[in-house]
């Protein structure tokens, strides 16, 4: 099945544990992982602290299983990516938009495993690591496959991966569902951006 034709598998449910990841990554986000305990994360949810206890064991607990969630999105759908068939562009756009989807649907998870990671204990901290080396490698190897097929231009696939993946960054702390800007055009214009440059 062509990309274009595939929904991007991007799931909210909403449970009592992922209400307190998303409360726990506003925090983290807000004060920072070292300076929010697990009071604070009670406080926000409204319960008592020792309530919290029975959802979550610990405030790195609560850490590790956001940057693993936000992994997680990332995997299987890079996975379907690999097994098609479609052109570079076209698997290049619809990573464009699983980021651009993740990060607006979930802005605060994805700042605290962009900033905070480094908090986790191993052996957690090579586990995610090595999860987020697999897929950037996985990009980098889809660029550098249409550089070979002569679909991209012929410039250093780091520069490149690492370009495209820094033209995210800055919706986690910018994106608001009552932006005049809608997602759709958002990706419009990163799209743009990014596979065609601003030259006119």
């Amino acid at each position: 099945m062509p990309l274009i034709g595939l929904k991007l598998k991007v799931v909210n449910q909403r449970t009592r544990k992922t209400e307190i990841l998303e409360v726990a990554a506003e925090l983290f986000r807000e004060k920072g992982y070292s300076a929010s305990t697990m009071r604070d994360i009670a406080d926000r949810v409204g319960i008592e602290a020792a309530s919290l206890y029975n959802h979550i064991k610990s405030k790195e607990e609560l850490l590790t299983d956001i940057c693993f969630a936000i992994g997680n999105m990332f995997v299987p759908e890079m996975r379907q990516v690999i097994a098609n068939k479609e052109s570079t562009l076209s698997k290049i756009q619809y990573l464009i938009n699983l980021h651009i989807d993740i990060t607006t649907q979930h802005a605060a998870m994805v700042s605290v495993a962009n900033n905070e990671w480094r908090h986790i204990k191993e052996p957690k901290l090579s586990e995610f690591l090595q999860m987020r080396d697999n897929y950037e490698t996985c990009f980098k190897d889809i660029i550098e496959i249409g550089i070979r097929k002569g679909e991209l231009k012929n410039i250093d696939s780091t520069t490149s991966l690492y370009t495209i993946l820094s033209s995210f960054r800055w919706l986690q702390y910018w994106y608001k569902p009552d932006r005049d800007s809608p997602v759709d055009q958002i990706k419009r214009d990163i799209s743009e951006l990014l596979l065609k440059g601003i030259k006119k």
